[in-house]
């Protein structure tokens, strides 16, 4: 996982640029917090810059907007001064705690072990301490898998594969969803840069020759109005601990 914190690292000044569709899930994901539930002790894993943080502000009590990445933690101190911003790996959390509400939104895809992760939040948390989360699910980037196979920088894991990592981990979800954006760039080449910027690289399985050609044909077999699409999927949830 270190390679995907630097990468985040090193995408910070675009990254806000290029992220409707991270903003987006955010938003759905904190529309499940209501204003009144907006208090007590709140710990977020993978802030970013703070496109969920900023959705769930006011807080009343204490917020701490944690990223193992320096520079997402500085632009998140700009961007929401509001919230105690902290230097943090979502895999040491033990240090953190107890925790009223935990928050990851559109990060838990890049763990290796989600299931070690989630049963590390599980410590931190509070007696009833609440839960809510997001994370992309394998149909995302299906148009670029489909002419780059084995592209995605993601190990993928179904919904009902984060469902059992979340209640082996000792979490009780109370509510689920699938969610589906798509996502629209001026063509393919011009895609795979915006992933670029967002820090979400693709690995190169190819030649430059072959990546022209497999462009080409996502130009072709993608088109939408304004250019080609690109699928984002995820899965959202909210729960307490047991």
């Amino acid at each position: 996982m270190t390679g995907v914190i630097e990468n985040f690292d090193r995408s910070v000044a675009g990254y806000e640029a290029h992220s409707a569709p991270q903003a987006a899930l955010a938003a759905a994901l904190a529309q499940w917090i209501l204003p009144s539930e907006r208090h007590g002790v709140a710990i977020e894993f993978g802030a970013g810059t703070g496109l969920f943080t900023q959705q769930v502000q006011p807080w009343k009590g204490t917020y701490t907007a944690t990223d193992a990445a320096p520079g997402m933690i500085q632009r998140g101190k700009t961007l929401v001064p509001a919230a105690n911003w902290k230097i943090a790996d979502a895999r040491q959390s033990l240090s953190l705690g107890p925790a009223d509400w935990i928050f990851a939104c559109n990060m838990l895809q890049w763990v290796d072990n989600p299931e070690a992760v989630l049963g590390g939040w599980r410590k931190i948390a509070a007696a009833e301490g609440q839960i809510a989360l997001a994370v992309l699910l394998p149909e995302t980037f299906q148009e670029l898998e489909a002419v780059l196979p084995g592209s995605s920088p993601v190990r993928w894991h179904t919904a009902d594969a984060w469902s059992q990592y979340l209640e082996g981990a000792g979490f009780a979800i109370e509510r689920a969803s699938e969610w589906r954006h798509i996502a629209v760039a001026p063509s393919a080449l011009a895609w795979l840069r915006s992933l670029h910027a967002m820090g979400l690289a693709p690995r190169r399985t190819m030649g430059a020759g072959r990546l022209r050609t497999a462009l080409r044909h996502y130009d072709e077999d993608y088109p939408t109005n304004g250019g080609v699409r690109a699928t984002w999927a995820g899965w959202l949830m909210r729960g307490r601990a047991l």
